[in-house]
C-alpha cells in the first residue's frame, strides 16, 4: 500500500486524490523510463500541473516545498494504452459507462481509443480529461463505415464531413465496404487529416488497404487471404472468423513478404491476440475464463452470452482443434514478423469483448506478445512508446521523462519480470490524478456491489 509521508519540511493532506494543481514528487522509487529497458533505482520524480517536471537521482533532486511525498518500495513505468477499446453506449446506462471507464484505469491503462464511438462518448471524452470521472485520455472514432451506414461514395464522404465537424478522432471501419465507398472515404479523409482504422473489407483486401495509408489494421484482418492467395476468392465467412477456414491453404513463407509490404507502407498494426484465443484456443476453457481476474465485475448477463458464444462455436462443425492452433500459430509467426519487419505494432485486446474485461485484458495481450516472441520490453513499447509515436506525440507521451505527460503506473514488482502484472498495481495516475491503491481498491469494490445487486 502507498505511504504518503508527513515530514515536518513538506506539507501533505490526507487525502488519496491529487488534482492537477498540486505537485507529487515519488521518492526513492525504480524507474521504468521506457527510454531503455534499464530500471534506475533511487530515482525521484516530481510531477506538476499532470506533466513530469523532474527525474533525477534522489541525492541529486531537491523536492519542492508544499510536495505531496509518496515514499515506497516501488517501481514507476509509464501507462498503458488500449488502442482497440470499446466503451459501452450510453444505451446500457451512464453507470455501466462510467464502471467500464474506471476498469480501464485502475489496471494501468490511461489512454484509451473507442472504436465503436457515438455522441456520449464525446461527452465522456471530456469528464474523463478534466477530472469530473475517473478514466483514462479518451480518443473515440464515431460510428462505423460499414454496408449497412453507407452505400454509395458521395454518403461515404458525408459521413466523413459529418464526423469530422462532431470532433471525432478518427474513423472505424467494419466490413462491406465497397472499393468505390473506401476510396471516397480515403479520399475525404486524407483532406480534413483524420486518421482511418480497423478492419479490411472484402472487395478492399490487404494490399489496397496498405497503398491507402490507412492508420492501423485490427485483429490482423485479412492477412489470413493475403497468405492463402486464391482460396481466398470464396464467399466472405462471419466477421469473427478472421480468415481460420483458409488455414490450410496458407503459405507460411509469405508472412515475411506480408510484414516487409506493411513496414513499407508505415502501416500500423493492433493484434488483439487474446481476443481470438478466447475463442479458439480449447486450452481456454469457458469454466476457467469465467474465472479470470476481472470477469467478476462483467455483467453477468454478459459473460453468459460470452459463454454460449464460445460454446456454440467450439461445438459447430467447421471448428477443428488442429486447424484452431494452427491458426493461432500463424496469427503468432504473423505479430512476431511484423515486429521484427519493423511494422508497428500497438497494444489492444478489443475490451469489452469475449472474455476480455476492459483493462485486465491487456496483460493477457500483453502475455501473448511474449508467447510470439517479443520481449518484456517490446511488449510494453506497444503499449507506450510505440503509442507515443503513432499518435505524434513521441515528445510527451509514453515515457517516464520531463516534460512528458504524467501517465503513470505505481508497482511493487518488477513490471520487466512479472507480466502479467495487474495484480501488483499500487497506484495509477492519469489525467492529472493520482489513485492510490486504496482508491483502485475502493473502486472495484463499488462496481462488484453493484453487480452483484443486479
Amino acid at each position: 500500500m502507498i505511504r504518503l509521508l508527513i515530514l515536518s519540511s513538506f506539507f501533505l493532506f490526507s487525502i488519496h486524490k491529487f488534482t492537477f494543481a498540486q505537485t507529487i514528487a515519488f521518492q526513492d522509487v525504480s524507474v521504468l523510463s521506457m527510454e531503455d529497458e534499464n530500471i534506475k533505482s533511487n530515482q525521484t520524480v516530481i510531477i506538476t500541473d499532470g506533466v513530469i517536471n523532474t527525474v533525477g537521482a534522489s541525492s541529486d533532486v531537491r523536492i519542492p516545498r508544499r510536495a505531496q511525498v509518496i515514499q515506497g518500495d516501488f517501481f514507476l513505468m509509464p501507462g498503458l494504452a488500449e488502442m482497440h477499446a470499446h466503451i459501452p453506449p450510453i444505451r446500457q446506462g451512464e453507470e455501466y459507462q462510467k464502471d467500464v471507464l474506471a476498469m480501464y484505469m485502475m489496471q494501468g491503462v490511461t489512454t484509451i481509443r473507442g472504436m465503436l464511438g457515438e455522441a456520449s462518448h464525446l461527452e465522456l471524452r471530456e469528464k474523463t480529461a478534466t477530472g469530473k470521472i475517473p478514466g483514462p485520455r479518451i480518443l473515440t472514432s464515431g460510428p462505423s463505415f460499414n454496408s449497412n451506414s453507407i452505400s454509395n461514395p458521395e454518403q461515404a464522404r458525408e459521413m466523413v464531413r459529418e464526423q469530422v465537424e462532431a470532433g471525432y478522432d478518427l474513423l472505424k471501419f467494419h466490413p462491406g465496404i465497397g472499393l468505390d465507398e473506401f476510396y471516397a472515404i480515403v479520399d475525404e479523409a486524407r483532406y480534413a487529416g483524420i486518421d482511418f482504422s480497423g478492419h479490411i473489407s472484402y472487395d478492399v483486401g490487404l494490399e489496397i488497404t496498405l497503398a491507402s495509408g490507412k492508420g492501423t489494421i485490427d485483429h490482423l484482418d485479412r492477412y489470413m487471404e493475403f497468405l492463402a492467395g486464391d482460396a481466398a476468392l470464396r464467399t466472405d465467412p462471419p466477421i469473427i472468423y478472421f480468415g481460420y477456414d483458409l488455414t490450410p491453404h496458407v503459405d507460411r513463407e509469405k508472412i515475411e513478404k506480408a510484414a516487409y509490404l506493411t513496414a513499407n507502407a508505415g502501416v500500423w498494426n493492433v493484434p488483439t491476440n487474446t481476443l481470438l484465443e478466447n475463442i479458439f484456443n480449447v486450452q481456454n476453457s469457458i469454466d476457467d475464463m469465467k474465472n479470470w481476474p476481472g470477469m467478476d465485475l462483467m455483467p453477468a448477463s454478459m459473460v453468459e452470452n460470452w459463454s454460449n458464444f464460445v460454446r456454440n462455436f467450439r461445438d459447430n462443425e467447421i471448428f477443428d482443434e488442429e486447424q484452431a492452433n494452427q491458426f493461432l500459430e500463424i496469427r503468432r509467426l504473423l505479430t512476431l514478423a511484423l515486429h521484427e519487419q519493423g511494422a508497428g505494432l500497438l497494444l489492444g485486446a478489443d475490451a469489452p469483448q469475449i472474455f476480455n474485461p476492459p483493462g485486465y485484458a491487456i496483460h493477457r495481450e500483453l502475455e501473448l506478445l511474449l508467447a510470439a516472441g517479443l520481449t518484456p520490453f517490446e511488449a510494453l513499447t506497444t503499449g507506450t512508446v510505440n503509442v507515443g509515436i503513432y499518435l505524434q506525440e513521441q515528445n510527451g507521451h509514453g515515457k517516464i521523462k520531463e516534460g512528458y505527460k504524467a501517465d503513470i503506473i505505481v508497482l511493487d514488482r518488477n513490471p520487466l519480470t512479472s507480466i502479467p502484472f495487474g495484480n501488483y498495481i499500487q497506484g495509477v495516475m492519469s489525467n492529472g490524478i493520482f489513485y492510490n491503491s486504496d482508491d483502485l481498491n475502493q473502486m472495484r469494490k463499488s462496481i462488484l456491489e453493484r453487480r452483484n445487486s443486479e
